[in-house]
């Protein structure tokens, strides 16, 4: 079964204190134009879907409001309504030094917010591809699929 190990990556908070986060290399495409970003990925288990910024989709050339785009309104943290617009996308995984492609998406409409929220890797069109290991005292993760 193919497989592949990431490390925490670590954050410094203003207050001085220093975390470890379950991101993931990953590059994000649109599948129209062909254009790509390279960003870390949330693994958020309690996602039901992936939610990416607006500021990512329109950088890969999607007009978040254009006439025909859909939109909705999803619950965020702590049930604030987030309203949220589609647009379709392929995620690839990379390994840590992010020279390859791991493993490929088919092309997915993805809930995309102008709260501007972390890139958040969700059950439906990401996390449901994998089984997830997440090793706390090593600080690191594991995706086999």
């Amino acid at each position: 079964m193919p497989h592949h190990y990431y490390p925490f990556i670590r954050f410094q908070y203003p207050d001085g204190t220093i975390r470890g986060h379950t991101y993931v290399p990953i590059r994000v495409i649109n599948p129209s134009t062909n254009s790509s970003l390279l960003s870390l990925g949330l693994l958020d288990t309690g996602a039901d879907a992936c939610l990416f910024p607006a500021e990512l989709a329109s950088a890969l050339g999607h007009d978040l409001k254009s006439s025909g785009v859909k939109s909705s309104v999803t619950s965020g943290i702590e049930q604030t309504s987030v309203t949220t617009y589609k647009h379709t996308f392929r995620i690839e995984l990379l390994p840590s030094d992010m020279a390859s492609t791991v493993w490929s998406s088919t092309d997915s409409e993805i809930d995309c917010a102008k709260s501007n929220p972390p890139v958040i890797l969700g059950v439906a069109d990401f996390l449901s591809f994998f089984r997830l290991t997440i090793d706390y005292r090593k600080e690191q993760i594991l995706l086999d699929w």
